[in-house]
């Protein structure tokens, strides 16, 4: 029943990241967060959502560009994450898994070219009438039922690949847990700090990433 939970919510998180209703349900932390509550650890999923955040954060969906698709990518590491029984705890895993995340996203992203690609194919049948009210009623509802299933897939496939290469492949991983969580310090670190021109630069945000460095440094040192 699980994995049938996790597919019903990616189709949502897939219709969320542009169809309907843009609630910010297709957010990493968000989607992340719900994929692991699907398997019972929500905790962990939000872990995993606030790394990908980051990692994510300077990825604009603008317009027509192509982009990696990040929700449905989030729900479905977490949910593999928490299938293999690892928790936020298991830091060598947890960098697998928003690895694979970051990987998924591109492959997610795809099916949203393709998903475009229909679209135009349900536009195209619409008559050329000033009466065609209910083809065009028709045409998004199909448009709708489209995206649900293509982020439902997107969720559920992602999720089964996921865990089997964490089961893998985790194992075989030689890393440590300091060396871990350096390399996902290190990362999101990096990625919001090429961020920080999205909120008005150095000098408009000066005082606030100086008091960010400082807690970075006094919870180094309090370790």
């Amino acid at each position: 029943m699980n994995w049938l939970v996790l597919a019903l919510a990616g189709g949502f998180v897939g219709l969320d990241s542009t169809s309907f209703p843009q609630a910010m349900i297709s957010r990493p932390l968000v989607a992340a967060t719900l994929g692991g509550l699907i398997f019972g650890d929500p905790v962990t999923g939000a872990m995993l959502g606030v790394i990908l955040e980051v990692l994510t954060f300077v990825v604009l969906p603008v317009g027509a560009a192509r982009y990696p698709e990040s929700g449905t990518a989030a729900a479905a590491a977490a949910a593999a994450l928490v299938h293999t029984g690892a928790s936020w705890a298991d830091t060598p895993l947890l960098l697998m898994a928003a690895l694979f995340a970051l990987g998924w996203e591109r492959v997610a992203g795809l099916t949203v070219v393709l998903g475009r690609k229909v679209n135009e194919r349900f536009v195209a049948d619409i008559p050329a009438a000033t009466s065609a009210e209910r083809a065009v009623v028709r045409a998004h509802m199909l448009a709708l039922g489209f995206d649900w299933l293509r982020g439902a897939a997107c969720v559920l496939v992602g999720a089964l690949a996921g865990s089997l290469l964490l089961r893998l492949f985790g194992p075989l991983l030689q890393l440590d847990t300091n060396t871990a969580g350096g390399v996902i310090a290190v990362a999101a670190t990096a990625l919001a700090g090429a961020g920080l021109s999205l909120f008005g630069g150095w000098r408009e945000r000066r005082v606030t990433f100086g008091i960010g460095i400082l807690c970075g440094l006094l919870l180094i040192l309090a370790a």
